[in-house]
């Protein structure tokens, strides 16, 4: 039944000054999307473009739309909007979220491109480049789509509305993972560093941590990602709560005892400087972004300015 209802193709109007690239993820979550909408935001104003975000406003009320500032409650515009603001900010780069017509049509300026965090494709006139972000390991989440799974549609849907895929990941792709989509659509190979920085800035290196009484604390989709990648790195928590993706983290009559908790930058907008008494630090991912993918961002830009 999801199957046959899921819309992988969203009808919406979309600006005409404005060159707008979708970013959909091939899973309800867990896909990399929002990281990568982040690292290409930031690269192509880097070099020279315009660019404006509209961000995922999953679980807030916002009547119509509005620019997110990074000082918002992340219960007013999201945690998702929220996080690309507060990263983007340094940037120059605005982010708005709300009803995503309205969104839309303030996030478009003459000449500018619009990135759009959860939108893959439009109709009925598509985007300037629809990007499929997947997870490099595990692309199709269980490949199976709800109540089975967490695949976000068929594959075939997903392919058929998608430019070029992007699987992202700490590691590198497992063999074979997408050897039968390349002949069809273009595969765009991501890598994430990780690493953990206090709230401050200031860098925590793997090599403390692993002599640290560690605690993770998460409210994402697909958890055991970042389980799995703190365990290659030796790090092994000793408490570990987790709680439904944009959940609010609850606190716990458990989360003493811990030198530091670790969080996701999503996460870390809804927690405070401490759990526990401990401090908290956040797993920051830096998306080296290969240059044949910016180029072919490029490319689709021109394109739409004709």
């Amino acid at each position: 039944m999801w199957e046959r209802r899921a819309e992988v193709v969203r009808v919406v109007p979309l600006p005409v000054d404005s060159a707008v690239i979708g970013v959909g993820g091939a899973t309800l979550g867990g896909s990399y999307k929002t990281p990568l909408t982040l690292a290409l935001a930031v690269a192509l104003g880097r070099r020279g473009e315009s660019v404006r975000v509209v961000g995922h406003g999953y679980g807030a009320r916002v009547r119509g739309a509005r620019t997110v500032h990074a000082s918002d409650s992340v219960r007013r515009v999201g945690d998702d909007a929220a996080w690309l603001a507060r990263e983007l900010a340094s940037e120059g780069v605005s982010v708005v979220t709300g009803e995503r017509a309205a969104a839309l049509e303030l996030a478009a300026r003459p000449g500018s491109v619009v990135l759009v965090d959860g939108l893959l494709q439009a109709r009925p006139r598509r985007v300037a480049l629809a990007l499929l972000a997947v997870d490099a390991r595990s692309p199709w989440g269980s490949d199976a789509c709800p109540p089975a799974g967490d695949r976000r549609a068929a594959r075939a849907a997903l392919l058929a509305a998608t430019d070029a895929i992007v699987a992202v990941g700490d590691g590198v792709r497992e063999h074979g993972a997408l050897a039968d989509i390349e002949p069809i659509v273009p595969v765009f190979d991501v890598r994430a560093d990780v690493r953990a920085h206090f709230l401050d800035g200031r860098l925590l290196p793997f090599s403390e941590l692993r002599g640290m009484r560690v605690g993770v604390v998460l409210a994402i989709a697909r958890p055991e990602r970042v389980l799995g990648s703190l365990s290659a790195r030796g790090i092994r928590p000793a408490l570990t709560h987790l709680f439904a993706d944009h959940a609010f983290p609850r606190a716990r009559t458990d989360a003493r005892g811990v030198d530091v908790w670790l969080t996701t930058p999503k996460c870390a907008t809804k927690l405070p400087g401490t759990r526990g008494g401990a401090p908290i630090a956040v797993l920051r991912q830096s998306l080296a972004l290969p240059d044949a993918l910016l180029a072919r961002c490029v490319e689709a830009i021109r394109r739409c300015r004709g």
